[in-house]
């Protein structure tokens, strides 16, 4: 029976992370260049970056009047607040020419070349070579800012194997229910790694699941345990995403 796939992108066909903390590095070096190498330490400098990229989510954007959310300009703003942060503190003096460039370390963040650089994950070209070789349908499923998940798609030129994209703000229930007109309910695989995003929404609506678990939040939970009998019968979990050909056959 054909399938159809619901690929989640971000730490799933793609690391998100790596981009950022090469802009981390680059802003550890900027400020150690511009303070004459006195500086806190790296790591209690990154966990304050950590610390107020959190906090800006919820913080107001001065430019759209709206929270900042998981935008483009959250990292970017982050940085050039945590530049602020440091000037403040006694470590230098702040200068807007630094403040500007710190901000462009942030937007290099969201650099096609640098998508392109980084490609996928270990085995996801395969993976997806193989499923479309079983004449199974791929959909791509990603949450974000369409600026930053657009410039992905394309860097990776993701269109090769996926022929409809959905950027969404979240992932629910009815986020999957559109799906099930054209298939049997548990032959709709949403495929992540959170939990709650990408395989919860696709549980409760009787679909499956395949959870290849990477947290990038520390928030995230799996709730694996609270499953009913239903819903294990649905999922399976897996280590790391070339494990999806091993695990073909046994899929409804």
């Amino acid at each position: 029976m054909r399938k159809l796939f619901c690929f989640d992108l971000d730490d799933t066909l793609m690391w998100n992370e790596y981009t950022y903390s090469l802009a981390v590095i680059e802003f550890l070096q900027h400020i150690l260049k511009v303070f004459e190498q006195r500086a806190p330490f790296a790591g209690d400098i990154a966990q304050m970056i950590a610390k107020i990229s959190l906090r800006k989510i919820k913080e107001t954007n001065p430019t759209t009047g709206k929270p900042y959310g998981f935008s483009m300009e959250r990292f970017p703003d982050t940085l050039v607040d945590s530049y602020k942060t440091l000037c403040e503190n006694g470590w230098g003096e702040y200068q807007d020419f630094h403040a500007n460039h710190v901000h462009g370390i942030g937007m290099r963040v969201f650099d096609k070349k640098r998508y392109w650089e980084q490609g996928m994950v270990p085995g996801a070209v395969e993976v997806l070579n193989f499923l479309q070789n079983q004449d199974d349908d791929l959909i791509l499923l990603t949450k974000g800012d369409p600026r930053v998940q657009e410039r992905k798609i394309q860097a990776l030129e993701l269109t090769r194997w996926f022929k409809k994209i959905q950027i969404v703000d979240s992932k629910t229930s009815e986020t999957f229910r559109p799906f099930m007109r054209g298939w049997p309910a548990r032959s709709i695989y949403g495929v992540g790694n959170s939990f709650s995003s990408d395989i919860r929404p696709a549980l409760d609506v009787g679909c499956s699941a395949i959870f290849i678990p990477c947290f990038t939040w520390r928030a995230e939970s799996t709730d694996i345990g609270r499953l009913s009998e239903s819903e294990r019968e649905r999922l399976f979990v897996i280590k790391k995403i070339s494990e999806i050909t091993e695990i073909y056959n046994k899929l409804n």
